[in-house]
C-alpha cells in the first residue's frame, strides 16, 4: 500500500455491535460514486486551490460517476455515442487526452474523527487537493496499479468538503493498463480514475489488511488451521490500549496490545496460541464441479475502553492450492490435494474499463455455465472486486498478474530484450510495490490460485527476487508462476531427430516455469490438438491458445457494422478483428470456404460460422480432457472481447453466445464421451473426484442420408479425474464424405452425457514444416460441404415459461423430429417481440442441437427477471436443414 502518512488499507467497513462494545462514533467507509464532474485542463482557468474550494462552479463541466476513465465519462455524459459502431472509435480526437484532466466532487462529513482518502486506481499520475489545500502530488501518486492512502484528518471539515484530482495521462514509455493485439487501443489510454475513491472514518485506532491464511490436511480433509492477521494503527498522538477481537461464526479470538502514538503493529492469531483456530471437518472451498464453494466471514474490531474504534469484515474460503510436476516436466495444480485439469479462458475488461457489475456477474456465470473452472486475467482487471467476489461464489479459479503489454516495445515504448521491460531500480520498486498492493487487496479470495509475474517473458532476476520478497511478506498461501510462457516457438532438431523448443524461459531464481504458450491463435482444425506434439497440442498446461476467429451471430454483427458494409467482407470487418497478424479473417475464410463452402450473404456466413466455432473449440478442450494426465490445463484465448469484434470470444461484447460457447459447454462436461480426432476412436473422460462403474457408452454412426452404418455399446468403469479409450471405431472411408457420430453415456437408462459430431472422410492435412508461433497452415482441408445439401426436415416445437424459486424465468422448448432424417444444428433463441432483439444474458442448457430421426428432446433456458420485465417474448428456432 502506498501510504503518505499512515500504514493502512481500506477493506469493506461495517458498523456493528459485537459482545458488549458500544458503537461510539461508528467507523464507516463512504465510496464517492456520484456527484463528480470532469473537464480538460485547457478549458479551465483556475488553480487547484480554487478548483477545490467549496464554492467553485463546474457548470460547464461534464457530470459523471466514479469509477470512470475520462473517455468512459464522456460517453456517460453523451459527448460521444455509438463509439463501437463501424470505425467510429478511430474518429475520436486523441489529442484532447494528451493533457491533464480534472475530476471534482463534494461530500459531507457528519462528525470529525480520523479520516483517510483511499484511491484504489488512478492512471497514471495525479495531484490531489482538498478544501483548497494540496494533500498529495504526482511525484508520489503514480502508477496504474498502486493503491493510495492519504491521511486527511487535518484537512477535512465537518459538513461540506470539496475534493479535486488532477490526473495526468500515461506517457508512451509508462507501464500502464494495456491492451495488445486483442483490440484497438482506447483513445484516452484509459486516463483517469478507474477504481473506487473512498473516505474512511475511524476512531483513534484503525485495523487494516485483515487476512485469513488457511492450512488444510490434504490427506484426510478432516482438519484445517486458520491463521488470522491484521495491521493495527494508532492514529493519535497519545498511547492507546486496544483490544483486537476476531470472530468467525462461533470461533472467537481476542488480544490486547498497547500502541505508542502513531505506532502500527501487525497482530497475528496463531493456532498454536488459540486452539479454536484448529478446525475439525472444515467446510472447504472447491473449484467448480469438484465440490461446494463454502465461504466464511471474519468480523474484526478494535475497541478502546469498550468502545469500537474500527471494524472490518472479510470473506474467505478454506482451501489449499499447490502446484505439482508431471514426469515429463509439465506443471499442474491441485486444490485440497486433488489434481485439477485447468479448463479456462482469458478475460479482458471493456476497452473503456466501463463494465457494469451486472455485466461482470453475467459473464462469470457464463463461465460456470460452460463447465469451465478457470479465468486467466492478463492484467489486474476489474474496476472493483465484483469479478473476484463472483469467482469465489462460483468456484472459478483465477490466475492473475502483469500483461504482456509490458514486454513489447510497440506497446510500452521500451526497448525489448528477453526480459520484461521493468529494468531500473526505481521502476522495480514502483511496480513491485504496486503488485504487493494488488496482492493485499485480493489475497482473501480463495478463487485466486496463482500470482503470475510475466506473460510472455521473465522478470529480471533482481526483479523476481524483489517481487518474491514483497509478496512473501503478505501472502504465502498460493504458488507463484514466474511466466506463462515456458519457451519460444522456434523448433530445433538434434542429431537424433528429436525436435524441441529453442530458447527456454528458465529463471535463474525459480527455474523453468513448467507451462507453455506456444499458440496457435489463428484458425486451427480439430485434429491439430491431438496430432501436435511440439507446440500447442494437448500436453502440459497451455496458458493461452485457441482456434482463432469466433464469428458472432448475425444479430451482433448488424449492431457493430452498418447495413451498407455488411457484405461482402471488407475493411470494416477487418477493423473489428484483432491487430497485427490477426487484422484480417483471411486464414479463417480460406479454411471455412474449403471445409464448409463459400457463403452467399452475411446471414449465411454468420450462421454457418457457428458450425466452425463449435467444432474447432470443442476439439481443443476435449483433446486436453482425453490426454489426462499428460495434459494439465488449457486456457482459451479469449473468453470475452473488450469491444464488438470477430476474434477470440466464446460470447461477444453484447453477451451473445456463439457456437464456441456451446462447443465449450459440451467439451467440458465433467463426464463426457469424446471422439479423438487423432486416432479416430472413442474415449470417456471423468473430471469429477469420484469413480463411476458400469456406465454404458453408445456410439452410433450415420451417413449423410441419416442411415445407421455403425452402432456399438460398451459397459465401462472409470476412475476419478481420468480418461480412457472405450470403443475402437472401424474405418469409414467408404461412406459419404460427410457423416455423423452420436455418442451417449447412460447409467440405468438415465442419460448422463451426449455428444454429436459431423465428420469428414477427408482429413485436414497440416503443413507442419511451415508452422509459425500463431498458426500451422494446411496442405488440404476436410470436406464438410455435403452439410449444405442435407434433405430438409420439419421440426415440431412448443415453448412454455415459468418462474422458479429464485425468481428467474425458465423457458422450456419441446422439440420433436418426426422425420426419418437428422435435423441438424438447431439454434434456439428468445427475443423481445417488440424489438426483435435476443434477451441477454441467456443460459440455455444446450443449443445448436441436432435431433436424430424420431427423436424428442426438451431444452431449457434461464433468464433474469430484470432483463425480461415489461417485455413480450417470442421464441425462435432455425437449423441447417429445418424448413
Amino acid at each position: 500500500m502506498n501510504k503518505l502518512t499512515a500504514f493502512t488499507l481500506s477493506l469493506s467497513i461495517m458498523s456493528m455491535t459485537i459482545s458488549s462494545c458500544k458503537k461510539s462514533n461508528s467507523p464507516s467507509a463512504l465510496e464517492l460514486k456520484s456527484n463528480w464532474t470532469i473537464q480538460s485542463e485547457d478549458k479551465i482557468d483556475a488553480s487547484g486551490a480554487e478548483i477545490s474550494s467549496k464554492n467553485f462552479s463546474t457548470s460547464n463541466w461534464h457530470s459523471v460517476s466514479i469509477p470512470n476513465t475520462i473517455l468512459a465519462g464522456l460517453v456517460e455524459a453523451k459527448v460521444y455515442t455509438d463509439i463501437y459502431k463501424d470505425r467510429n472509435l478511430e474518429k475520436i480526437d486523441k489529442s484532447q487526452f494528451n493533457q491533464p484532466w480534472w475530476y471534482r466532487t463534494q461530500f459531507n462529513v457528519e462528525q470529525k474523527q480520523f479520516h483517510k482518502l483511499i484511491l484504489e486506481g488512478i492512471n497514471y499520475r495525479a495531484n490531489i487537493w482538498l478544501n483548497g489545500a494540496p494533500i498529495a502530488d504526482s511525484s508520489k501518486i503514480k502508477g496504474a496499479f498502486g493503491i493510495w492512502e492519504i491521511d486527511i484528518t487535518n484537512h477535512i471539515a465537518q459538513g461540506k468538503n470539496a475534493l479535486a484530482i488532477q490526473v495526468f495521462p500515461p506517457k508512451y514509455n509508462d507501464l500502464t493498463i494495456g491492451f495488445v493485439d486483442w483490440n484497438p487501443s482506447p483513445p484516452d489510454k484509459n486516463l483517469g480514475i478507474w477504481r473506487p475513491v473512498k473516505i474512511v472514518t475511524t476512531g483513534a485506532v484503525s485495523i487494516d489488511e485483515p487476512f485469513v491464511n488457511t492450512i488444510v490436511n490434504t490427506e484426510t480433509l478432516a482438519e484445517a488451521e486458520l491463521i488470522i492477521s491484521t495491521h493495527v494503527t494508532n492514529n493519535s498522538d497519545v498511547i492507546k490500549r486496544v483490544t483486537i477481537h476476531g470472530q468467525i461464526k462461533d470461533i472467537i479470538v481476542e488480544k490486547s496490545i498497547e500502541l505508542k502514538p502513531n505506532e502500527a503493529k501487525k497482530v497475528i492469531f496463531n493456532p498454536s496460541e488459540f486452539a479454536q483456530l484448529k478446525i475439525k471437518n472444515p467446510k472447504l472451498w472447491w473449484p467448480n464441479l469438484m465440490g461446494e464453494q463454502n465461504l466464511h466471514t471474519l468480523k474484526m474490531y478494535a475497541a478502546i475502553d469498550n468502545n469500537i474504534s474500527d471494524s472490518k469484515e472479510v470473506r474467505f474460503g478454506i482451501r489449499k492450492v499447490e502446484d505439482y510436476w508431471t514426469t515429463e516436466g509439465h506443471k499442474g495444480y491441485k486444490v485440497n490435494g486433488k489434481k485439477v485439469l485447468i479448463k479456462g479462458a482469458g478475460w479482458v475488461d471493456d476497452i473503456l474499463l466501463a463494465d457494469t457489475d451486472e455485466k461482470v456477474i453475467a459473464q462469470m456465470e457464463y463461465v460456470k455455465h460452460m463447465n469451465m473452472n478457470c479465468v486467466r486475467l492478463e492484467g489486474f482487471w476489474g474496476r472493483n472486486k465484483t469479478l473476484y467476489e463472483k469467482a469465489d461464489e462460483l468456484g472459478l479459479l483465477l490466475m492473475i498478474g502483469w500483461s504482456c503489454h509490458w514486454e513489447w516495445e510497440g506497446y510500452c515504448g521500451r526497448e525489448e530484450d528477453e526480459y520484461m521491460c521493468i529494468r531500473t531500480p526505481e521502476d522495480m520498486e514502483l511496480q513491485s510495490r504496486a503488485f504487493q498492493d494488488q496482492v493485499i487487496w485480493l489475497r482473501n479470495h480463495p478463487s485466486i490460485f496463482t500470482w503470475v509475474y510475466g506473460s510472455d517473458k521473465l522478470p529480471l532476476p533482481e526483479l523476481e527476487s524483489l517481487l518474491n520478497k514483497y509478496i512473501g511478506e503478505v501472502d504465502n498461501s498460493r504458488p507463484i508462476l514466474v511466466s506463462c510462457k515456458g519457451s519460444d516457438f522456434d523448433l530445433v532438431e538434434d542429431e537424433n531427430g528429436k525436435i524441441t523448443q529453442g530458447y527456454s524461459n528458465v529463471s535463474q531464481i525459480s527455474g523453468p516455469s513448467g507451462v507453455k504458450m506456444l499458440g496457435p491463435y489463428a484458425y486451427t482444425a480439430p485434429s491439430y490438438w491431438y496430432l501436435d506434439k511440439n507446440a500447442g497440442g494437448a500436453y502440459g498446461f497451455n496458458t493461452e491458445t485457441g482456434p482463432g476467429p469466433q464469428i458472432p451471430p448475425i444479430e451482433s454483427i448488424e449492431k457493430m457494422i452498418s447495413a451498407d458494409s455488411l457484405w461482402p467482407l471488407n475493411d470494416v470487418w477487418n477493423y473489428h478483428s484483432g491487430r497485427n497478424e490477426f487484422s484480417t479473417l483471411s486464414r479463417y475464410l480460406k479454411a471455412f470456404n474449403a471445409r464448409y463452402g463459400e457463403a452467399n450473404s452475411a446471414e449465411d456466413f454468420a450462421y454457418r460460422s457457428q458450425l466452425s466455432n463449435y467444432e474447432a473449440i470443442r476439439a481443443m478442450f476435449e483433446a486436453f480432457e482425453v490426454n489426462k494426465p499428460r495434459s494439465t490445463g488449457v486456457v482459451q484465448w479469449m473468453l470475452n472481447s473488450a469491444w464488438p469484434e470477430m476474434f477470440w470470444q466464446l460470447y461477444d461484447w453484447y453477451l451473445m453466445p456463439n457456437g464456441a460457447f456451446y462447443g465449450t459447454k459440451t467439451a467440458c462436461q465433467p463426464l463426457n464421451a469424446i471422439y479423438n480426432y487423432g486416432d479416430k476412436n472413442i474415449y470417456l473422460s471423468n473430471d469429477l473426484p469420484k469413480e463411476f462403474e458400469n456406465l454404458n457408452i453408445e456410439a452410433t454412426v450415420f451417413d449423410i442420408n441419416s442411415n445407421i452404418v455403425f452402432n456399438k455399446t460398451e459397459k465401462v468403469s472409470i476412475n476419478e479425474i481420468s480418461s480412457k479409450k472405450v470403443i475402437d471405431l472401424p474405418d469409414f472411408s467408404s461412406i459419404s464424405s460427410t457423416y455423423f457420430l452420436k455418442l451417449k453415456v447412460t447409467d440405468n437408462n438415465s442419460e448422463l452425457a451426449s455428444n454429436f459430431y459431423w465428420l469428414s472422410t477427408k482429413p485436414d492435412v497440416h503443413d507442419w514444416e511451415n508452422s509459425q508461433w500463431f498458426y500451422t497452415p494446411y496442405k488440404s482441408y476436410a470436406d464438410l460441404k455435403q452439410l449444405n445439401k442435407l434433405e430438409k426436415t420439419t421440426i415440431a416445437s412448443s415453448f412454455t415459461s415459468s418462474t422458479n424459486e429464485n425468481g428467474e424465468i425458465i423457458v422450456s422448448c419441446d422439440l420433436n423430429n418426426p422425420s426419418d432424417k437428422i435435423a441438424f444444428f438447431i439454434e434456439l433463441s428468445i427475443k423481445d417481440k417488440a424489438t426483435g432483439e435476443t434477451i441477454l444474458p441467456v443460459f440455455w442448457d444446450d443449443n445448436y442441437v441436432s435431433l436424430l430421426p424420431g427423436e424428442k428432446r426438451t431444452v431449457s433456458a434461464k433468464l433474469q427477471q430484470a432483463y425480461v420485465k415489461n417485455k413480450e417474448l417470442s421464441f425462435h428456432i432455425q437449423g441447417i436443414n429445418t424448413k
